[in-house]
């Protein structure tokens, strides 16, 4: 029977938790974490003839690429193990109700497009399959006893908290039938950063749970014990069955730390969907992201970052860098950072439509911006037509001559579309135009080498009667007013369903605008795809100097282009001063 409004989900969690506050727990770490890279590779560019500074500085790097949160999830079939990864996660992408497991591995993990990778033993090219073939690779039924030799299935999904390092592993079912399951479980335990055993409030604790949960405390991994389905009971239920949980662990696992959340994964999920902050919080969720990313993170700040602050100072000695000077000195501030490390950070105000436009497999950034794509298909549609004019018609030969054909810009990108016999037939008339100007400015009445230069100056290829510029404008002008009556259709409320603008166009469209609060919206996207965009250039950095290419994401690959598009528009596009 669901809670009434009144009733509050009962669990061991702590204070009640912003729904963003791991989310920017897991992005405060993953900045310190870009900043020492970056503070690496300068240690590294002073100590270039050493070769052993120069091996240490790439072990660094190689560290900082590889961390990663790992969280195991364990349990028993129909528990809910997939719906609490998909509440926490956001999506409903990872299939549930899969039938018990055999004995493969399921990595989630980040991607800027959805796929699944599977990776076969002792083959290092993986199998890129669609996300709904899954099960014929990781079940009894698709694959009996693991006949097709998978190492482990890797599935990618565009989930912004995986996009900070974080990790699900999918284990083999507790129970199982087949016998290696647990084995592979277990054997996992060396790469587990926190183990999740996840039970229900139908049928909370089985044996093969307990021995689990014994096996991992053992194994000196923090342990969570989630109790899913709590939208199925009553408060005063769900009060009895911690209770007896509670008193169970006790009895056979003993005084271990254990944290215990009542939780229920399909009220999580779409409270999310529908940004309802209330029905979230009764979900219980909230509780079990908080506490499970403030282990995670405080645990890695000892463990990795600490500890490459004391190696990069110890680099940083051997390569006679003053103590004093600006680089080690902040690392040491860095390192005070850490101590009290585990608050939330600054949370990614990346519209959700914006931050999948950024993941999006563009063929053609210009469709980043949609003034400078449709700048660049109007000019490209102007040249294909003018083009066969220019290459077949005398008289738009002279008019193109007389006007002083393109201008430099749009000279080669007509090169780009005509034929050498185009472009002679186009260009020849204007040479003999030029020649002729030439020739008067060498028989005229300079007096001095400037003025033939001067001369010469005015003869160069800017022409204002450009054609392709005309069409230009006409085309940012027309996508200019376009996106202005969208703005006053959708309004403030749905601003954050505006594309994004690049700086060459961004200007031109807010002096458009009289709405100051719209303005500011919009302005302060723009700042978060920034930081976003510089997030992914950092990270690609690191990967490609920790020779770890292999780990880049799309959206990290894109980045250097993404970024100069960003700031200078697209490539075939040049600012035209609108006002």
């Amino acid at each position: 029977m669901p809670q009434s409004d009144d009733e509050k989900p009962a669990g061991e969690g702590k204070d009640q938790a912003s729904p963003a506050a791991p989310r920017g727990m897991l992005r405060e770490y993953d900045k310190i974490k870009l900043e020492l890279a970056g503070l690496i590779r300068e240690v590294r560019a002073k100590t270039e003839a050493d070769e052993h500074a120069r091996h240490e500085g790439q072990e660094l790097l190689t560290r900082l690429a590889d961390d990663r949160f790992n969280v195991a999830v364990v349990g028993r079939f129909s528990r809910g193990k997939t719906s609490l990864m998909n509440a926490v996660l956001g999506t409903d992408r990872l299939p549930t109700g899969i039938l018990p497991l055999t004995s493969v591995l399921t990595m989630v993990r980040y991607g800027s497009s959805e796929r699944v990778l599977v990776h076969y033993e002792h083959f290092s090219i993986p199998k890129e399959i669609p996300l709904a073939q899954l099960s014929e690779y990781v079940t009894q039924d698709g694959n009996p006893g693991n006949s097709k030799r998978v190492a482990y299935a890797e599935v990618q999904i565009p989930s912004e908290t995986l996009r900070w390092g974080f990790s699900f592993v999918d284990t083999p079912g507790l129970g199982s039938s087949i016998a290696a399951s647990d084995a592979i479980t277990t054997g996992f335990f060396p790469e587990m950063d926190a183990v999740v055993v996840v039970t229900s409030f139908d049928a909370a604790l089985s044996s093969e749970e307990i021995e689990f949960i014994r096996q991992a405390v053992q194994g000196l991994r923090k342990t969570f014990l989630v109790i899913n389905k709590l939208d199925l009971i009553t408060g005063e239920e769900c009060d009895k069955v911690l209770r007896y949980v509670r008193e169970r662990l006790s009895d056979e696992v003993g005084s271990a730390d254990i944290g215990i959340f009542a939780v229920s994964a399909h009220d999580g999920l779409n409270a999310k969907r529908e940004s309802d902050a209330r029905k979230l919080q009764k979900s219980g969720l909230p509780n079990f992201e908080q506490e499970l990313v403030r282990f995670l993170t405080s645990e890695k700040t000892v463990q990795v970052l600490a500890l490459t602050c004391r190696r990069l100072l110890d680099l940083v000695a051997k390569a006679g860098i003053s103590p004093q000077a600006t680089l080690p000195s902040r690392v040491r501030e860095i390192q005070e950072e850490l101590l009290p490390y585990g608050g939330s950070g600054p949370i990614s105000k990346v519209p959700a439509s914006a931050a999948a436009l950024l993941r999006s497999d563009q063929t053609q950034l210009a469709q980043t911006c949609p003034i400078c794509g449709e700048v660049v298909s109007r000019v490209h549609d102007f040249l294909c037509h003018y083009q066969y004019q220019l290459s077949t018609n005398r008289n738009a030969q002279s008019i193109h001559a007389a006007d002083g054909g393109f201008c430099a810009m749009h000279s080669w990108q007509y090169e780009k579309i005509a034929s050498p016999i185009g472009i002679c037939t186009a260009y020849a008339a204007f040479l003999v135009t030029v020649a002729d100007q030439l020739r008067r400015i060498a028989a005229g009445t300079a007096e001095s080498v400037e003025d033939i230069s001067r001369g010469l100056a005015r003869l160069a290829i800017s022409s204002p009667k450009c054609k392709a510029c005309q069409a230009q404008a006409s085309a940012e002008e027309d996508a200019l007013a376009k996106l202005l009556s969208k703005v006053s259709e959708t309004g403030l409320n749905r601003a954050q369903e505006l594309p994004l603008l690049c700086f060459a166009h961004l200007p031109a469209f807010l002096a458009r605008i009289d709405d100051l609060e719209l303005a500011r919206k919009l302005t302060e996207q723009q700042a978060e795809i920034c930081e976003r965009v510089s997030e992914n250039m950092q990270r690609s950095t690191l990967k490609h100097d920790a020779l770890r290419r292999a780990l880049l994401s799309d959206e990290e690959q894109r980045a250097p282009l993404q970024g100069l598009m960003l700031l200078a528009g697209h490539r075939q596009v040049v600012a035209t001063g609108l006002k």
